[in-house]
């Protein structure tokens, strides 16, 4: 019974990765016609001496940041305050998933409107409040900042609503007792709620990190990667390298790289989860 299946996980992610891993080894490269030798890891080799990949790494890393230290202490504030609530809290969980469930393309084309220099709100705002109207897509210093304000914009509702699942599985019972013995609300919050979400947050960043990884359509839509090379993350040079350039195998490479970079960054958040969980409930304990 299990067969269809494990036949359908083979066809659709054991054999693409093998081929993907085969070819990364060879000059795969269409442009050129006839065989494509082997290789072996020259394309790995010429991965980190390419400049370009150390920039769209750096790109990479700046988003990952986002997520670290924007999306998670906002995501968790509103979660938050939305447990605190006693009224609205399904419709304002609803009123949460509006920008998660766009699509991200939509959402970009949307903000390329709203970014727009001459007619957009967002300048005409600042136009009014004499701040100056920057060309937010266009100018190498502010086109970074705004990619990852889109992402915020639409990510943070996600954050926020796999953390207050977690605020609503944890015993009210630990949280009363805390207030009994006088704990003060931020105590609750660092003593208590932080230790055991651990688990939770351990996989809402698991997740934000692959979706970071995986990051393309706002890039695509809004800056195509530019001004320059100034707005390319790894997904985006992967794609020029794959489907401008016609060089399967060095864009294999990449992504044969961008996956274990991604494994190893999942597994070291999972241990550090696990050991600080068990931790947490001995403390709450």
């Amino acid at each position: 019974m299990l067969a269809p299946t494990l036949a359908m996980l083979a066809a659709n992610s054991i054999f693409p990765l093998f081929y993907a891993l085969s070819v990364s080894l060879r000059n795969y490269q269409m442009l050129i016609p006839g065989a494509h030798r082997w290789i072996g890891l020259s394309n790995y080799l010429r991965i980190f001496g390419d400049p370009l990949f150390w920039s769209s790494l750096h790109v990479t890393l700046w988003f990952l940041a986002g997520v670290i230290f924007l999306q998670f202490p906002v995501g968790m504030a509103l979660a938050l305050l939305v447990n605190r609530l006693r009224r609205y809290q399904n419709m304002i969980a609803t009123l949460l998933l509006i920008p998660t469930i766009i699509s991200s393309s939509v959402a970009a084309f949307q903000w390329t409107q709203l970014f727009n220099y001459q007619f957009g709100p967002v300048n005409y705002v600042l136009g009014l409040l004499h701040l100056g109207q920057p060309t937010w897509t266009a100018d190498p210093s502010l086109a970074l900042p705004a990619l990852i304000f889109v992402d915020f914009w639409q990510w943070t509702p996600f954050m926020t609503l796999l953390l207050f699942a977690g605020l609503r599985s944890l015993p009210d019972a630990l949280v009363e007792a805390a207030r009994m013995d006088g704990s003060t609300g931020w105590q609750i919050v660092w003593r208590i709620y932080l230790p055991l979400l651990r688990p939770v947050i351990g996989i809402a960043l698991i997740l934000r990190i692959l979706m970071t990884f995986k990051l393309f359509d706002i890039i695509y839509v809004l800056t195509a990667g530019g001004p320059g090379t100034v707005t390319e993350n790894l997904a985006f040079f992967t794609y020029i390298q794959g489907f401008r350039y016609f060089n399967l195998g060095y864009a294999s490479a990449l992504a044969i790289l961008q996956l274990i970079i991604v494994s190893i960054l999942a597994k070291a958040l999972i241990a550090l989860t696990r050991r600080s969980s068990l931790g947490g409930r001995e403390a709450a304990a």
